[in-house]
């Protein structure tokens, strides 16, 4: 997602050669292999000015210039891409249901997944996290990895390294990071899990010149609860002073006065009617389980509407209007209009999607020209959004 006139701003400003950097190291990490002319293109500057950009990056030894031979012809062009020198990153989802970690590199390979049951008690789940990562160092060499993104389904600190409140998993002020500070002198990133979502999501949008519709995004991500990711000027946005990290907890906002119980303490929260966990309530009513009845999970029911079941198809339709309750809310409290929902309420994008659009044209939004609502991963930015946070905290802190 590229803004020329944004882009522009950012490579020219004078808020130093690290910030100057950022958005063409990350278009270059998303799109490699990418020549400087398309790289002149997307970002509309001066080719001399990106390979002026570019000789510094080429320094580093983290990007290298390839010869790639294009079409027939076998005519050879120059491409920049990023260097598989063995080094790696390291991240951690901290799921409410399940924990995964796994490996990838600057050129967004990933690989070496594992995961295992989220357990209640924080210690368990973070004493078997660093198993894990202890067991990577082994196979792989812990000088070789280069920085540990951690996601957690919460509030974070303004320093990226505690949880402060997690409802759906009852953990409160956990220093995430401190837990692991015992591994070495390698760099620790806790970030919220919806944040992270957006930033796989935005580096998704960079791979096609195609996806470039804005540089500004509202990314709804719905699993077990909601959590909504702010990109603004191609950066994720965490809030500011003393309420840096808690921007985009609109999971817990009231949709529904005086509705259902949430764990967070509230009564009528978005994510009670509008998450894939609260489709199994919806689908249900209030009547109580029969004897050895489970609750039917969210992908069972998606089976269900497409095998024509009509509850289903209106569990499914309710929780698109719901969706698009919140969704006309969080657009008129950011101010921005493009939306991409991501999580399991995908695979139920058939039934959703239209109840959804209804109800934000419904709400003053509706009166409004130009937003748009689409269906962005079901899966992968969980450990991937953690990947993300990783490699991108590791560029951030390079000195050009």
């Amino acid at each position: 997602m590229t803004d020329g006139t944004v882009f522009q701003t950012n490579l020219s400003a004078g808020s130093g050669a690290t910030r100057k950097f950022d958005v063409l190291v990350r278009l270059i990490r998303a799109a490699q292999p990418i020549s400087r002319t398309e790289i002149a293109a997307r970002l509309e500057i001066d080719k001399s000015t990106v390979s002026e950009y570019v000789k510094s990056l080429l320094r580093t030894g983290i990007v290298t210039d390839e010869a790639l031979f294009t079409g027939d012809s076998g005519r050879r062009s120059r491409a920049l891409v990023f260097a598989d020198d063995g080094s790696y990153f390291i991240g951690v989802n901290l799921g409410v249901r399940t924990t995964q970690v796994g490996t990838t590199n600057l050129v967004g390979d990933i690989t070496e997944i594992d995961d295992f049951q989220t357990q209640s008690d924080p210690e368990l789940v973070l004493r078997r996290s660093k198993e894990l990562i202890e067991q990577i160092f082994e196979s792989r060499g812990r000088e070789r990895c280069r920085m540990i993104g951690i996601c957690v389904p919460g509030l974070t600190d303004g320093d990226r390294r505690k949880l402060i409140y997690a409802p759906n998993l009852n953990w409160r002020d956990v220093d995430i990071a401190g837990y692991f500070d015992d591994l070495g002198d390698i760099g620790i990133v806790v970030e919220n899990d919806s944040s992270a979502a957006a930033m796989y999501e935005a580096r998704l949008q960079l791979r096609s010149p195609g996806l470039e519709k804005s540089n500004d995004f509202v990314l709804v991500r719905s699993g077990t609860g909601i959590g909504v990711g702010l990109v603004i000027g191609g950066e994720v946005y965490r809030g500011a002073g003393a309420a840096r990290g808690i921007a985009g907890e609109f999971g817990h906002m009231t949709i529904v006065a005086g509705g259902k119980p949430c764990v967070c303490g509230n009564r009528g929260c978005w994510e009670k009617y509008a998450s894939a966990a609260s489709a199994a309530s919806l689908y249900l009513g209030d009547r109580p389980l029969r004897p050895n009845e489970s609750l039917p999970r969210f992908v069972e029911i998606v089976g269900k509407a497409e095998n024509g079941e009509i509850r289903a198809q209106r569990t499914l339709e309710k929780i698109g209007e719901y969706l698009g309750v919140g969704i006309a809310n969080v657009i008129m409290g950011v101010g921005i209009p493009r939306v991409v929902v991501s999580g399991r309420l995908v695979y139920g994008w058939r039934f959703i999607e239209k109840p959804l659009r209804d109800a934000v044209k419904k709400s003053i939004v509706g009166s409004m020209k130009g937003w748009t609502v689409e269906a962005g991963e079901p899966v992968g930015a969980a450990i991937g959004g953690a990947l993300e946070v990783a490699a991108d905290e590791f560029l951030r802190r390079l000195e050009i």
